[in-house]
């Protein structure tokens, strides 16, 4: 995929992705997004409840986000891409750096990094 001109991240704030647990990256990834959000010409972060649903009961507590893709004008311009659980600080700088360099194909990131996508295709299937 091409680079993107803006996406869309969405990251739970629910006690399922650990916010407010200091055992957790939550506030890490949160300080994270919101510096790409700022640094970006077209991106913007929502918080949202729940994003996985009942799978978040079957997962370790740790953040996950959902990124769309989007042009400058907020429309889509590809599929979603679940990221997480983050569980590491590795695993935020990982993710930090897949979404500043704005070529947002989810075969970049590492792997494990996409568990919720996994699992949430395989509740649809």
């Amino acid at each position: 995929m091409e680079s993107c001109s803006g996406f869309t991240a969405l990251s739970c704030v629910s006690a399922g992705c650990g916010v407010g647990d200091p055992a957790t990256v939550g506030a890490e990834l949160v300080d994270e997004l919101r510096a790409i959000v700022r640094a970006s010409s077209h991106g913007v972060l929502v918080s949202a409840g729940c994003l996985l649903g009942t799978a978040c009961a079957a997962r370790p507590v740790a953040p996950v986000v959902v990124v769309q893709p989007c042009d400058e004008e907020r429309r889509p311009v590809s599929g979603a891409v679940a990221v997480g659980p983050l569980r590491t600080t590795a695993d935020v700088a990982a993710f930090a750096q897949w979404l500043r360099a704005g070529d947002l194909d989810a075969r970049l990131l590492p792997p494990h990094l996409l568990d919720a996508a996994r699992r949430a295709a395989a509740r649809r299937g």
